[in-house]
């Protein structure tokens, strides 16, 4: 289990460490998967969605320090923590049909932050509603690939 520090978002600059400790869970849990013995016929996938999710975190650390300086301190109002909280404690022995339940929730509930996000960050930059708007649509995708495990 991969624990994460999901802080308020009540800055932009918190919407992206949001975003940050979202991808680190949910690449956790996809590694917890990929080991899970009973879930071996899907272990490729989740390693693979695995090494995803790090990227869209490096992407979003890039995306961080080369777009949003100016915008980091601007005020969010609309996004809650609590709405988007995932679990990262894998159930233990869980098989490939069980595991990719439990990671298309995390995946369901990526897709909404992202989303949201995306309507906030449009009103303060167009940059970075266009990187959560792909996250999100990646998210809808990769949970539709988990329905077919």
């Amino acid at each position: 289990m991969v624990v994460c520090e999901f802080p308020e978002c009540t800055t932009f600059g918190a919407v992206i460490r949001f975003a940050l400790e979202l991808e680190k869970g949910a690449a956790g849990v996809y590694e917890d998967l990929a080991k899970e013995s009973k879930a071996a016929s899907a272990a490729e996938t989740f390693k693979a969605m695995a090494e995803a999710h790090r990227k869209r975190g490096d992407l979003l650390e890039h995306t961080r320090q080369q777009k949003l300086n100016e915008m980091i301190l601007e005020p969010i109002q609309d996004i809650k923590k609590q709405d988007y909280l995932i679990d990262t404690n894998v159930p233990a022995g869980v098989d490939a049909k069980a595991g990719a339940a439990f990671a298309a929730k995390i995946e369901e509930t990526s897709a909404r932050f992202y989303s949201d996000s995306s309507k906030v960050a449009k009103s303060l930059l167009h940059e970075a509603a266009r990187v959560m708007e792909r996250m999100a649509k990646e998210n809808l995708a990769n949970k539709a690939k988990l329905a077919t495990l």
